[in-house]
Parts: C-alpha cells; structure tokens; sequence
C-alpha cells in the first residue's frame, strides 16, 4: 500500500474517532457535572434571557418533565453518536489494508455517527435553541459559537470521508497508460 493512501485512511479513520471522543467526552459531562449544561438548558427554555419586550415570549418551555426529557434525550444522543462514531472508526481500521471497495464500504457506520453529530448541532443547538428559543438575541448566546464550530468540525469530517480514494493506488497498481 502506498504511503499516501496509507495517510489518507489513517486521517479519514482518526476523524471519526476524535469527533466520537467529543460526543463520549459531552455525554459524560453531562451525567457526571449536570450543573452547568442543566441550568443553561433550562434558561434556554424558559426564555428567560430575552428582551421583556419579545412577542416570543409563548415560545417558553418552563416544565421540569419537558426539561429533564430533553436534557436526557441529549445525553442519550451523545452517547448514541459517540457509540456509532466509535464503530465506524474501528470498522475503517478493520478495512484499513483493504481494497477501495472495502474501505468504502466500511464508512458506513462513521457516516451515521458524524451524520447524526450534525443532526444534534444542526437541530438541537441551532435550529431550537437558536431559532426556537431565540438565543441569539440573549445573554446565551455565545453556546451558538460553540455549536457552529463543532458543526463545521463535523461537517467538514463527513465530507472529507465519504471523498472517494481517487489518486492514492495501492502498492504495486498503477494507472494505465494510453496508447499514444
């Protein structure tokens, strides 16, 4: 196997894996220390925040069921995408030495993970607390940083992985020449 492809399959391996440590890494957090991601939760539904003068106001979630059940569907999602990005690394690894085809038909798992890394950023960081819950316009609003941060860091994973492998040949093959 050639060094290039050698290094392109180790970095579209490793990025799952790191992306995944991420997600463990909140998860736990978020079990172990609840205390700050909690109270920050419930600000971010009740709305609190905002301008007094916000027609949005209706918007606020202020039930402690409704907030433990979101609060606990987040950790389970991180922990669900941390678990899925895990598989997908090891399942690259595994066809590490393989052929193009078995490389790319091992990415499956890490696709799902990151994809669902973006779906927790897209949705419920950008689109319900930040849209939703307004946040921008609070005293919260720097989580939105974070959040477009670590979608752009997921984002930019997943497209780099599912590139295909196209210019980095295994040891050995070479491109045929034409006749000419």
């Amino acid at each position: 196997m050639s060094f290039s492809l050698l290094v392109l399959r180790a970095s579209k391996t490793i990025l799952p894996l790191l992306v995944g440590a991420y997600f463990l890494l909140a998860g736990i957090d978020n079990i172990v220390d609840p205390s700050a991601n909690w109270t920050y939760l419930v600000h971010v539904l009740s709305m609190d925040t905002l301008p007094a003068d916000s027609s949005l106001g209706w918007r606020a979630l202020r039930s402690p069921t409704a907030a433990r059940l979101l609060f606990s569907g987040l950790i389970a999602w991180e922990l669900a995408t941390s678990l899925l990005c895990f598989i997908g690394s090891a399942r690259l690894f595994q066809a590490w030495f393989g052929s193009q085809q078995q490389f790319a038909q091992a990415k499956g798992w890490a696709v799902a993970g990151l994809t669902c890394g973006l779906v927790e950023w897209l949705f419920f960081f950008l689109i319900l607390a930040g849209e939703w819950f307004q946040i921008w316009r609070g005293t919260l609003s720097a989580a939105l940083g974070v959040a477009s941060r670590m979608f752009a860091v997921t984002a930019l994973s997943l497209i780099y992985l599912t590139q295909e492998e196209s210019g980095a040949e295994p040891m050995g093959e070479s491109p045929r020449k034409s006749a000419g």
